[in-house]
C-alpha cells in the first residue's frame, strides 16, 4: 500500500510539473517568436543578441547551473538522511555562498574580456559592428551567470525538501517580464534595454524561491566555512557532474560558432532550431529527471540492496523512451509547419522556415538518445559516481566536433545539426550499456518491451508519412493538430494491443483510482 501511495503521489508530482514547465516552455517559445518576428534571422542585432545571451546561458543554465544542483542534491540527501536537519541547512548556506562568490567573480572578470570573447566566437575578420554590438550587450548580460548560478542553487534545494513547483515555473516568471518588454518598449529600448530584462528576469528567478524555502524551515544567511565535509564532497563531485552536463550545450556551442564562421544566418537558424528542439522535448524530459534526481538520491543510500533504485530507474527509462519514440516521429513529420507557425512572420522569411526545418528534422533523431543522457546521467551523479558520464561526454564531443567539421562543406547548417545528433545518440547509447550491467536495469523482459515500443513507432511513422502531403494545404496548426491526435490514437491503439508494459501500468493506476 506504501509502494502504491508513492507511486500514486510521484505520478501526481510529475503530471503537476509537466503541465508546469510546459507553461514556462511555452513563454519561452513565445518570447523566441517574438524576438524572431522583431529582428528576424539576418540582422546584425540578431546575432548579436542571440550570441549575448548564449554564452552565459550555456555556461551558468544549462552547463554549471545543471551541475550546481546534480552535485548538490545527493550530499544534501545523504546529510538529511544521516544528518541533523540543520547541518544539511548549514551545508547548504555555505554551498550557496561558495557558488555564488565563484560565479560573481567569473561575471566580473568576463565584464572586462567580452571584446576578446566576441572575437574569438564571430573571428576578428567579423563585421564590426557585430562585434561591437555582440561585446556590448555581453557586458551587460555576462552578470546572468551569477545570479542563474543562485537560482540553480536554490533550486536543488528546493527539490530536495520536495519543493518541485517552484523551480518548475522559474523560466515563466522572467519570460513575463521579458515578453512585456517586448511588448511595450522595444520600439524605444531596442535590444540593449531587451538585455536589461533578461538580468532582471534573472533576478526575479532567485527572489521567488525566499517564500517557499522559508516556509520549509531554511533561512539564508551567508557561510563561509568552505572546509566543511559536505562542502569537500561537493566539490569534489561537481567537475565531474559539471563536465557531464556540458554535451548538448557546448556541442551546440560549438556547432553555432562552426556555423557562424560560414554565416551569421546559419548560427542564429541552428540555435533557433535547438531551441525548438529543447523546448518541445524539455516539457517531458525535465519534469521527469527533475523529480527522479532527489528520489534516486534518496534510494541509493537505502538498505534495501539497491533494489527501490533498481526499480525507479527501470521505470524512469522505459517510461521515458515510450514517451520520446511518438514524440520524435510528430515532431520529424511535423518540423515545417511548426517552425512555420512558431516563427515565419516579420522579418522571418520562408528561407529561413526551410534552413530551420531542416536542422530541426535531424536533430529530432536524437530526442531519444537526449532522454537516455539526462536520466542516466543522473542516475550516476545519484551514487556519487560522474566519473562515467565525464569520460562519456568528453567522447561525445569529440564526435561532436569531427562531425561538425568533416560535414559542414556538404551539408551547411545539417552539418552541425547531424554533430549534435550523433553526440547525444552515442553518450545515450553508451550510458545505458554501462547503466544495464551496473544496475542490472536490463533483462529479455526490457529487450522486448523495448523492441514493441521500437515496432509501433515505426508503424507510426509510415501512417503519417502517407497523411501528411494529404492534409499539408490545411493551416499549419490544423495539420499540426491532426497529424498530432491522428498519432498519438495509432501509437496508443497499437501499444494497447502489442501488451506494452506502460500501457499495462496505466491501466493499473486508472483502475485502483477508480476502485
Amino acid at each position: 500500500m506504501v509502494q502504491k501511495t508513492t507511486q500514486n503521489n510521484v505520478t501526481k508530482t510529475i503530471s503537476v510539473m509537466m503541465v508546469l514547465v510546459l507553461l514556462a516552455k511555452a513563454s519561452g517559445l513565445l518570447r523566441n517568436m517574438m524576438f524572431m518576428y522583431l529582428l528576424g534571422t539576418e540582422s546584425t542585432e540578431a546575432a548579436a543578441f542571440t550570441f549575448a545571451s548564449l554564452l552565459p546561458r550555456t555556461f551558468m543554465d544549462a552547463a554549471f547551473a545543471a551541475a550546481i544542483s546534480a552535485g548538490f542534491i545527493p550530499i544534501f540527501s545523504k546529510f538529511l538522511q544521516k544528518r541533523s536537519r540543520e547541518e544539511a541547512f548549514d551545508l547548504a548556506r555555505s554551498f550557496i555562498t561558495f557558488v555564488g562568490l565563484v560565479t560573481l567573480t567569473i561575471s566580473i572578470v568576463g565584464f572586462f574580456a567580452v571584446s576578446i570573447i566576441s572575437g574569438i566566437y564571430f573571428g576578428q575578420d567579423a563585421d564590426y559592428q557585430l562585434l561591437s554590438t555582440s561585446a556590448e550587450l555581453l557586458r551587460i548580460m555576462i552578470f546572468t551567470m551569477f545570479f542563474t548560478s543562485l537560482a540553480f542553487a536554490l533550486t536543488g534545494l528546493s527539490q530536495s525538501l520536495g519543493g518541485f513547483y517552484i523551480p518548475s515555473i522559474m523560466s515563466l516568471v522572467s519570460n513575463g517580464l521579458i515578453l512585456g518588454y517586448m511588448w511595450l518598449f522595444f520600439e524605444s529600448g531596442g535590444v540593449l534595454g531587451l538585455s536589461i530584462a533578461f538580468v532582471l528576469g534573472n533576478i526575479l528567478q532567485v527572489l521567488i524561491f525566499w517564500l517557499p524555502l522559508r516556509k520549509r524551515g531554511f533561512r539564508f544567511r551567508p557561510n563561509f566555512n568552505f572546509k566543511s565535509e559536505g562542502l569537500r564532497q561537493i566539490l569534489h563531485l561537481i567537475p565531474m557532474v559539471m563536465i557531464s552536463s556540458w554535451l548538448l550545450p557546448i556541442a551546440a556551442m560549438i556547432n553555432g560558432a562552426i556555423a557562424a564562421n560560414r554565416n551569421s544566418a546559419y548560427f542564429v537558424e541552428f540555435e533557433f532550431a535547438n531551441v525548438i528542439f529543447i523546448v518541445l522535448t524539455g516539457v517531458f524530459i525535465l519534469s521527469v529527471t527533475n523529480v527522479m534526481l532527489p528520489k534516486l538520491s534518496t534510494e541509493a543510500v537505502q538498505d534495501d540492496g539497491g533494489k527501490n533504485f533498481k526499480n525507479t530507474l527501470q521505470a524512469g527509462i522505459s517510461g521515458s523512451v515510450f514517451i520520446l519514440l511518438p514524440m520524435a516521429v510528430g515532431i520529424f513529420i511535423l518540423r515545417t509547419p511548426i517552425v512555420r507557425l512558431l516563427y515565419e512572420r516579420g522579418e522571418f522569411t520562408p528561407e529561413a522556415t526551410e534552413q530551420v526545418a531542416y536542422a530541426l528534422g535531424i536533430l529530432t533523431l536524437g530526442i531519444v538518445g537526449y532522454g537516455l543522457v539526462s536520466i542516466l546521467t543522473r542516475a550516476f551523479f545519484a551514487v556519487e559516481n560522474g566519473k562515467t558520464p565525464m569520460i562519456v561526454t568528453l567522447f561525445a564531443l569529440i564526435i561532436n566536433f569531427v562531425v561538425a567539421l568533416i560535414f559542414i562543406e556538404f551539408l551547411a547548417i545539417g552539418a552541425v545539426a547531424l554533430a549534435l545528433m550523433a553526440a547525444l545518440n552515442f553518450a545515450g547509447i553508451t550510458l545505458y550499456i554501462i547503466a544495464a550491467r551496473k544496475f542490472n536495469i536490463f533483462n529479455k523482459k526490457t529487450a522486448l518491451n523495448f523492441g514493441k515500443m521500437i515496432v509501433v513507432a515505426a508503424i507510426m511513422f509510415g501512417v503519417l508519412w502517407l497523411v501528411q502531403p494529404m492534409i499539408s494545404t490545411l493551416i499549419d496548426i490544423l495539420e499540426i493538430g491532426i497529424i498530432t491526435i491522428l498519432g498519438a490514437l495509432l501509437y496508443f491503439a497499437l501499444a494497447w494491443l502489442l501488451g506494452i508494459e506502460e500501457i499495462k501500468a496505466a491501466r493499473s493506476l486508472i483502475s485502483r483510482r477508480k476502485g
